[in-house]
């Protein structure tokens, strides 16, 4: 597929099946932006054409032509275009994408697949394809496929506890009790010490990642239209309905009380 433009298609319903796409692009065009980035979904990345760099807090990949690639909601990252790279990507996220990553041992710190290029006429063709009435069902397709393709790579042993504590911050993260203190004693380490490679492989602390989740989440119930802040921050993992709408005003810059009129405005419109 030759063409000089980037191609963008969004995907607008929400489905509950374990996985949600948002976005099937090719960027062809690819900018340098100066800053880190976070988003709020995980990201596929296929690369078409080029070279390029995926740059996080704490690690520097090299990308070319047929690379498969990674990046995660709330992980700061970059995408530098070195040799007029050009990538195609597939946003998702739900309820089996942890099992997912755990199956192909992928996360922050082994988020680059190499030699792949025997799928990039799939992608391109995928795209061609798609349109208002099968982009979900294509998107999720092509993300599925991709990782059928793939080989679990091998992990060294601080990755390995890195991929667990994830794991294990997903499914727990309701649990007001959980901290770094409640991990370290679950693991069997101390708290410097999974602190340390926490922050070395993530690229943040092990603190800011929770907290992250826990207001992810939180937005999640206010879009869904529970609206009681006291229910919404006991089933963020707060105890305490007060600190959670300081800490989701630090985050935000604006109450959940705010939030949640915010979300009715447009309801409305």
């Amino acid at each position: 597929m030759k063409t000089n433009k980037n191609i963008c298609k969004f995907i607008t319903s929400e489905r509950c099946d374990g996985i949600n796409t948002y976005h099937f692009v090719y960027e062809q065009l690819a900018e340098n932006t100066r800053d880190l980035i976070t988003h709020n979904y995980h990201t596929i990345y296929f690369v078409t054409d080029g070279e390029g760099e995926l740059i996080t807090k704490t690690q520097k990949f090299s990308l070319v032509k047929g690379d498969v690639f990674f990046s995660f909601k709330q992980i700061p990252f970059k995408i530098n275009n070195t040799g007029e790279i050009k990538y195609m990507y597939i946003s998702f996220d739900g309820s089996r994408v942890e099992e997912l990553f755990s199956r192909f041992s992928i996360s922050p710190v082994n988020c680059v697949y190499e030699g792949y290029g025997k799928l990039a006429a799939f992608w391109e063709n995928s795209i061609v394809k798609a349109n208002k009435k099968n982009l979900d069902l294509i998107s999720e397709s092509v993300l599925l496929y991709t990782l059928s393709e793939m080989s679990p790579k091998e992990l060294s042993a601080k990755q390995r506890i890195i991929n667990d504590i994830i794991q294990f911050v997903e499914e727990n993260f309701k649990d007001s009790a959980l901290n770094l203190d409640f991990v370290a004693n679950r693991f069997g380490y101390s708290n410097k010490y999974i602190s340390r490679i926490f922050k070395e492989n993530m690229g943040t602390t092990f603190s800011s990642y929770l907290t992250n989740i826990r207001i992810n989440h939180a937005v999640f119930l206010i879009e869904q239209q529970i609206t009681l802040i006291k229910n919404i921050a006991f089933l963020c993992g707060y105890s305490d309905p007060l600190y959670f709408s300081n800490v989701f005003k630090a985050k935000l810059g604006i109450s959940p009380k705010e939030y949640i009129s915010q979300i009715n405005k447009e309801a409305n419109i």
